[in-house]
């Protein structure tokens, strides 16, 4: 009886371990294995870009570790927010959230960008973005400045947003895409200087005219000279 019951565990051993060793197996087997990642969320970054950053190649999915492929993606300045998932059997989804680029500005490297929160973003493409604003006179070495520009372009009405081509942080100025400087003066009052800036814009294009300059400097005595 005892020999019986010694033959059936070891049987069972037997079939348990050949079970974990064809489990294993499959596991590693080509099945599972990618080279590739699918990306979603990009429209400034491209995949190309960052398989390469990541160093991507042939691999088991089982071995990759998503937390800490999400937080490498992270450590790209481009990068607000990623998430990577696994999907049966062996397809890799990784979503990026980008930071949102709001201006353009020329240093001793080239052309960055800053973000809504006055991060610098290094240029991924190839010279100037012609729908962002160029910002000129901006300290890139201060924080500081860097935020106030990004304040002070947040702030731009969403209407006004297409049609700003330049932002002046020697004058806080802006120049419109139609040749308009729009003169801002000390970074108070801002929400009244912007609401006073629509109505005189809104004023100009019912009596069919354009201004050469706009000086809100001083909300309550605007001056509008026109062409």
């Amino acid at each position: 009886m005892t020999n019986e019951l010694s033959s059936g565990k070891n049987a069972l051993y037997v079939l348990v371990l050949a079970l974990v060793i064809a489990l294993y197996l499959f596991a590693n087997s080509t099945f599972f294995e990618t080279d590739k990642i699918e990306w979603t969320g990009l429209s400034y970054l491209s995949a190309e870009q960052l398989d390469l950053y990541i160093d991507f190649s042939l691999t088991n999915v089982w071995r990759v570790d998503t937390r800490e492929l999400a937080a490498t993606l992270m450590e790209h300045p481009w990068i607000e927010h990623a998430t990577a998932k696994w999907r049966w059997p062996n397809r890799l989804t990784v979503s990026i959230q980008e930071r949102t680029p709001i201006a353009q500005t020329p240093s001793e490297g080239g052309w960055v960008l800053l973000d809504r929160d006055g991060g610098i973003l290094p240029s991924i493409g190839s010279g100037v973005v012609h729908s962002l604003p160029i910002v000129t006179h901006c300290d890139l070495s201060s924080p500081e400045q860097l935020v106030a520009t990004a304040r002070l372009l947040n702030m731009v009405p969403a209407k006004l947003q297409a049609s700003i081509s330049e932002l002046n942080m020697a004058t806080r100025s802006f120049v419109t895409r139609s040749g308009t400087e729009i003169l801002m003066g000390q970074p108070v009052d801002l929400e009244e200087k912007f609401v006073l800036l629509e109505t005189i814009l809104e004023d100009l294009s019912l009596r069919n005219e354009q201004a050469r300059r706009i000086d809100l400097r001083v909300p309550k005595s605007p001056v509008v000279s026109t062409l």
